[in-house]
């Protein structure tokens, strides 16, 4: 199961029908999940100024996310390359930072983190840009998570999504996101 942090029902039925969960940014839900169940945070690490409040959030639900791991989910490699590329456009773009921060150490203390693999972040960027991502916007985390899970189910498993409304930031594909979940069985 992947939670988002929009408005959902009858959560707590569905965590229990869930044999993992993966809950994205600041685990708004968090609180009527199995703890035990959650496998996986995936966070957007851009920069301190987002990045930092997450992180705290994270840590203050501690008891809520037991042992889940940690992701981050824009590759430092494949979002440094491409924030080199945007800026040698335009020089006067200010993007984000994707390394660890100190807020990132701070949760390394208590939870193990990853990060989303360099191939990965390339296919996604690919796929999104050819349905028509501009080249200067970026997935969202709870994109990234989907499509993360995608690639790991196997035939016989079945993917819920609760939590999403495929709206905030500008920068991310929203549209194209919602065709993609949905076309795939997903809900919102």
């Amino acid at each position: 199961m992947l939670v988002g942090n929009g408005p959902t029902t009858d959560l707590a039925r569905a965590s229990d029908a869930a044999d993992s969960i993966i809950q994205i940014n600041g685990c708004r839900h968090a609180a009527v999940l199995d703890a035990d169940k959650t496998r996986h945070i995936f966070i957007a690490n851009m920069g301190e100024t987002v990045s930092a409040p997450l992180c705290r959030a994270i840590k203050e639900q501690g008891a809520l996310l037991g042992d889940a791991t940690i992701i981050r989910g824009r590759n430092p490699l494949f979002y440094a390359a491409k924030r080199a590329f945007l800026q040698a456009q335009n020089w006067r773009l200010s993007l984000y930072d994707y390394q660890l921060t100190q807020s990132w150490k701070m949760l390394a203390k208590k939870w193990p983190i990853e990060s989303v693999s360099l191939s990965s972040s390339l296919r996604l960027e690919y796929q999104l840009r050819r349905l028509g991502m501009a080249q200067d916007a970026m997935p969202s985390t709870g994109m990234i998570a989907y499509d993360w899970l995608l690639q790991r189910l196997k035939p016989d498993d079945h993917l819920t999504v609760a939590g999403f409304t495929f709206e905030g930031w500008p920068g991310h594909p929203w549209e194209i996101e919602r065709g993609l979940v949905l076309s795939v069985g997903g809900t919102a």
